[in-house]
């Protein structure tokens, strides 16, 4: 074969669908914005950047990124530079998502943010489609909740296309925040829930199963319910792996719950979570998929192109997509 698992991995055409935007930044985009800020704000200059994954230091991580982008043209730079990279890396279908965030010092309000980032996934490009999340967080009251919904309906015609639950998944309840959900299905957006990423969630899985989301978050840990309703609806999930070891809801790769989807033949799509703090691109779960689970290139090429029908879209662009696939599949014969 001509190339290496790992380049072949990067040639490979992917589908990402579980990418929160200011945890995708790359310790490039991170420096250059704080080049951008350091006159203003010096503090930002003393904190290390890392260059490799630190097991234990990421939560630290995230907060200096709210700090990098907490104002538009930042969240414009930081968005485009994300969008690049996952680009750069052979993404050819993104969704992005992020809570609606605001900064009373620097005047950055949710409508601001939203349209920063927008106005950036709205920019002309051949390389890669761009669709939008609008994250609720578990944290949220029910009025922040639908405020976010009222934000998706605002700006739907501009790129939003599926409503997400995250956060720390220690904290609120989902049934809590269920009417914005239920008001969000009503008015046509697809869901994705967060679910179940630790065992002590398992006991608001039948209320979370029960508003039937299109997608699940992880998934990690299933009761023989869960298992049994997610197989029947067949409700594709989004597999993080490299995030699930970092935040030890998996001890190691070849235990990781993948295992038992790819043995069920249970629709996945393999993601990043935060590919900039996890130092883990979209190829490279791919390529760790492939020599955990010893998949072929034609297995990983399969997961890669059955992902397309789990996107928040229309079948005319699944359609067009999976043409995409195949084209490069037959071109790139002589590296299966």
């Amino acid at each position: 074969m001509a190339s290496s698992l790992a380049e072949f991995c990067v040639q490979l055409p992917k589908v990402e669908l579980h990418a929160h935007l200011n945890g995708s930044l790359s310790p490039a985009t991170m420096r250059e914005l704080v080049e951008r800020k350091k006159a203003e704000k010096p503090e930002l200059a003393e904190f290390r950047i890392p260059d490799s994954l630190e097991m234990d230091s990421f939560f630290p991580l995230f907060k200096f990124i709210y700090k990098l982008t907490d104002d538009e043209e930042s969240v414009r730079i930081a968005t485009r530079k994300t969008i690049d990279e996952f680009a750069k890396d052979g993404v050819k279908y993104l969704e992005l998502r992020s809570t609606p965030r605001k900064n009373d010092e620097t005047g950055m309000t949710k409508i601001s943010y939203l349209e920063a980032v927008l106005s950036v996934i709205e920019e002309p490009r051949t390389d890669i489609i761009v669709k939008f999340i609008i994250s609720i967080d578990r944290r949220n009251t029910l009025e922040e909740a639908q405020e976010v919904v009222d934000l998706a309906l605002a700006f739907q015609s501009r790129g939003i296309v599926g409503i997400d639950l995250c956060g720390d998944v220690k904290v609120g309840l989902f049934n809590n925040l269920r009417p914005a959900f239920e008001r969000a299905k009503e008015n046509g957006f697809p869901l994705t829930i967060h679910f179940n990423e630790v065992i002590e969630n398992l006991g608001e899985a039948p209320d979370v199963l029960s508003i039937k989301p299109d997608r699940l978050g992880h998934a990690t840990f299933l009761d023989d319910y869960c298992r049994q309703v997610i197989y029947k609806e067949n409700i594709p999930v989004e597999i993080c792996m490299t995030s699930n070891l970092v935040c030890k809801t998996t001890s190691v790769l070849k235990e990781h719950h993948i295992k038992e989807l790819l043995n069920d033949n249970h629709p996945f799509i393999l993601c990043t979570d935060d590919k900039g703090v996890f130092f883990s691109e979209a190829s490279n779960e791919y390529r760790l998929a492939g020599e955990t689970f010893d998949l072929s290139r034609n297995e990983l090429f399969e997961i890669s192109y059955r992902s397309i029908n789990a996107i928040f879209n229309n079948e005319e662009l699944k359609t067009g997509l999976k043409k995409v696939w195949l084209d490069w599949k037959k071109e790139h014969a002589s590296e299966f």
